[in-house]
């Protein structure tokens, strides 16, 4: 029985070994590898988060610089939108003007061509300027006149009509 005692004790003492070092080998090793490997796995993600966190504020910052973007480009175009509406209304304006000196000045000249037109008469007729004429050349040069004025009044009438149009 003695040999076997030494056996079992020789077996016992193996096993204690072999669980020390099992235990050495788990907590000294094995576990701290094991903790440095979490360990960076934490911080591979908590890395991670804050590159998600840096990429978010940087979208945010993109979709904020677009944004301001956009409302400067529509106030640049409304801008541009009023300055044209300005110089539309400046330009007919304009040609309102042109229009009405070339309406004033077409009506002086007729009335200017019909007072001649009746001097001439006058003086065909061996008599002095602002003659009384015959009724009948008086209705005439009166009728060539009167049309002369309508016919003014209609190209004008349609020239006005065509700027508004044209600066609607």
């Amino acid at each position: 029985m003695g040999k076997m005692k030494i056996a079992l004790m020789i077996v016992a003492v193996v096993v204690i070994v072999a669980i020390a070092g099992s235990m050495i080998y788990y907590y000294v090793f094995f576990r701290t590898e094991k903790e440095k490997v979490q360990i960076k796995i934490q911080q591979e993600e908590l890395k991670l988060q804050q590159d998600k966190l840096e990429f978010e504020k940087e979208k945010q910052k993109a979709e904020e610089q677009q944004r301001a973007n956009e409302a400067l480009a529509k106030m640049q175009e409304e801008a541009t939108k009023s300055m044209q509406e300005q110089n539309k209304k400046t330009d007919l304006a304009k040609a309102l003007s042109d229009l009405e000196q070339w309406y004033s000045n077409t009506i002086d000249q007729a009335y200017t061509d019909y007072l001649r037109s009746w001097n001439e008469e006058c003086d065909y007729r061996g008599l002095k300027p602002d003659c009384r004429l015959p009724t009948d050349v008086a209705n005439r040069l009166t009728e060539d006149y009167d049309q002369e004025i309508k016919r003014i009044d209609q190209l004008y009438q349609s020239d006005k009509d065509n700027l508004f149009k044209l600066y609607e």
